[in-house]
């Protein structure tokens, strides 16, 4: 006969089962957690994050995630300690010199004579660290953690950015020098960036902003001064190599191997060498390093850092260009950068508005989808902008044509229907005025791009080919985003009530 005692231990047995069973194995992945999820980031990758379950190991992994691990504690538990941290983020595209800057920033702030509390914040969520394997190689090499656990991600934030504005002290914005429009009222309280300057901001501290290959070479010269200068400290006095090391990495592949560096890149290459173990002359005097001057007083800069250089950035646009695993919706979220403009239409005041970059061209892309057909890869974009609630993409490739002549292309679309803001009407108005805008851009060369199989484009859907290779995303976006803010719509003839048209979109 079963006594009480025995039936309890079996009831608790049955009871704790399932916990039992779902536990992890320890050596398994972490897995992602998703604080707050939208259907951008609920949708699987398309391939498995790559690397072994490793701890990162060296001091600047272990600050990098203590600092992680305090923001979090005082953002949930301690709001009164929460107000004294900055956030620093770089540009929701989440690359390499987002990602370094944002790290730089937050290290020099940590260790200034008075210290100020700095997290770095990657604006992207934690199952799209793997688009860029670049990133990876370059945190690998500067022996972080894998899986990115010594990083923040936006969704390991435990309250939404717009909530975030009277939490904490600030947001602090490195390449790029606008905040995205989920920061809402968040003060910015320092800029350092190498885009166009928007004139946001304008009393941050510091608030550098200045043409150059890499926003890191910027944030590199901030950093020496104030270490140099003694108005920061370091632990014994050293710059962990790993961070000097990772922020020569990449001012290396954004510079294509210092070709295209500027003046700026070139002094902060060699005052990151000058701290670096690669250097023969480490902690000596930069002067040995200098060979000459050329006419313009510009820092002539030893073979030995050129071939260094070339030979990182070789390694790390291999691993950039690896992207043969990615399908059409991780091009295009892999490098996303947007978000939402005020217009000057009464009927419709506000866009959102972004732009995607692949190095992967058009007719590959198309090959990529399931079908292989141009339809296909416009649906694609179409569930994927739907995903975000944009009203209009502006999709950019890059790449080598079969003669290796350097080609890009633009894709312009604009949406329109439930769950769009824009009626069909307004739709066309606005494709009209921004396909206008791009057409007379001035840009060489440019040519309208034919569909492989001779079809016409459907309505508000655009794509040209051209080979100027100054017109990028840093050339583009300012042009197209300043045409949509000055739209009116008053060509529209939509007498539809504007309350109807708007109950189902949502937020902004």
């Amino acid at each position: 006969m079963v006594g009480p005692s025995s039936l309890l231990q079996a009831l608790a047995c049955f009871t704790l089962l399932p916990t039992l069973l779902a536990l992890p194995s320890p050596n398994a992945a972490p897995k992602q957690l998703v604080l707050f999820p939208d259907a951008a980031s609920q949708a699987p990758p398309t391939m498995p994050m790559p690397g072994k379950n490793e701890s990162g190991h060296g001091h600047f992994s272990k600050w990098s995630r203590q600092t992680k691990k305090h923001f979090l504690h005082d953002l949930a538990y301690a709001p009164t300690k929460a107000q004294d941290w900055i956030v620093v983020m770089g540009n929701e595209a989440g690359d390499l010199d987002s990602m370094v800057s944002a790290l730089a920033v937050s290290y020099t702030m940590m260790h200034l004579k008075k210290p100020v509390k700095a997290v770095a914040l990657l604006q992207t969520e934690q199952d799209a660290l793997y688009l860029r394997p670049e990133n990876s190689l370059a945190l690998h090499k500067a022996r972080m953690a894998s899986y990115h656990r010594d990083l923040l991600t936006i969704d390991e934030l435990p309250i939404k950015p717009q909530d975030m504005w009277h939490r904490i002290k600030g947001i602090a914005l490195v390449d790029h020098n606008i905040p995205t429009s989920v920061w809402g009222n968040t003060t910015v309280v320092s800029i350092i960036d190498h885009h166009t300057d928007r004139g946001v901001a304008p009393h941050a501290s510091p608030r550098i902003v200045e043409v150059t290959a890499s926003c890191t070479s910027l944030v590199a010269k901030w950093m020496l001064d104030l270490f140099n200068s003694g108005k920061a400290q370091a632990k014994n006095d050293h710059l962990p190599h790993e961070l000097i090391e990772i922020m020569l990495r990449t001012i290396a592949i954004d510079s294509s191997g210092l070709k295209k560096a500027t003046p700026v890149d070139e002094e902060a290459t060699l005052g990151l060498w000058a701290k670096s173990k690669w250097s023969k002359h480490h902690f000596e005097p930069l002067e040995p390093l200098v060979r000459s001057k050329d006419v313009r007083g510009v820092l002539e800069i030893d073979d030995e850092i050129k071939d260094r250089m070339k030979s990182i950035d070789d390694e790390l646009s291999q691993a950039k260009k690896n992207l043969t695993g990615l399908d059409v919706r991780a091009l295009l979220r892999r490098d996303w950068k947007g978000g939402v403009l005020t217009t000057k239409s009464e009927k419709y005041p506000h866009l959102s508005l972004g732009f995607a970059s692949a190095p992967v061209s058009l007719a590959e892309q198309i090959e990529r989808t399931p079908e292989g057909s141009p339809q296909e890869w416009f649906a694609i974009e179409r569930a994927w902008t739907a995903e975000i609630g944009a009203d209009v993409s502006v999709c950019l490739t890059s790449f080598e044509d079969e003669d290796g002549k350097k080609t890009r292309e633009l894709a312009l679309v604009v949406a329109h229907g439930f769950g769009k803001r824009l009626h069909e009407h307004a739709a066309d108005s606005l494709f009209q005025t921004l396909k206008k805008s791009i057409e007379n851009a001035g840009v060489e060369d440019l040519q309208k791009w034919e569909r492989p199989d001779g079809k016409p484009l459907l309505p508000r859907r655009a794509v040209y080919r051209h080979h100027d290779s100054t017109a990028s995303r840093k050339m583009w976006r300012p042009v197209i985003e300043k045409v949509a803010m000055e739209w009116t719509g008053d060509d529209v003839d939509d007498d539809e009530p504007y309350q109807r048209r708007h109950k189902h979109r949502g937020m902004l």
